[in-house]
């Protein structure tokens, strides 16, 4: 079982499309005033408006800095477990892992993987199936089922 690769694609560069989206729409409405309407008065947005929808678009465009390096693709077998990070592949049993938990808040469902004599973590999705509610996630993919089955055999 792999890890979705639309899903892993959407983690890493949909804040990116967001936060152009932000910065866009002001300066698009600035270039075309006789086409903008901005709070339902017509022509370009006053300069706060355009201010704040700059530094939206560019706090929202640096968010995956914060976990680039870190989102990996991760194939799950009953005995092994393969991380593919770029172009490097880490290929561990599932003895040497540590703890692997699903982080509560992020849908579609998003784990946290560390490995023992391994000083960082990794992160990785499973697949789109699954539900939230609220702040709770639930995962319902087989590679979630496996993850559940693993942690509870191995006391992870």
């Amino acid at each position: 079982m792999e890890s979705d690769r639309t899903v892993f694609y959407t983690f890493k560069y949909l804040p990116f499309v967001v936060g152009l989206f932000f910065i866009a729409i002001p300066l698009i409405a600035n270039l075309d005033p006789e086409n903008a309407t901005f709070n339902g008065e017509p022509g370009p947005p006053d300069i706060w408006t355009t201010v704040i929808f700059i530094l939206v678009g560019v706090l929202v465009g640096l968010i995956p800095f914060l976990y680039m390096d870190k989102l990996v693709v991760v194939e799950l077998s009953n005995q092994n477990i393969k991380i593919i990070k770029g172009d490097n592949v880490i290929e561990v049993n599932w003895l040497d892992v540590e703890t692997v938990k699903m982080l509560p808040t992020i849908f579609p469902p998003l784990y946290k993987l560390r490995l023992k004599n391994y000083g960082d973590y990794f992160l990785f999705n499973t697949t789109r199936w699954g539900a939230q509610f609220m702040v709770f996630t639930w995962d319902w993919s087989d590679m979630g089922q496996l993850i559940k089955k693993k942690k509870k055999e191995l006391g992870i």
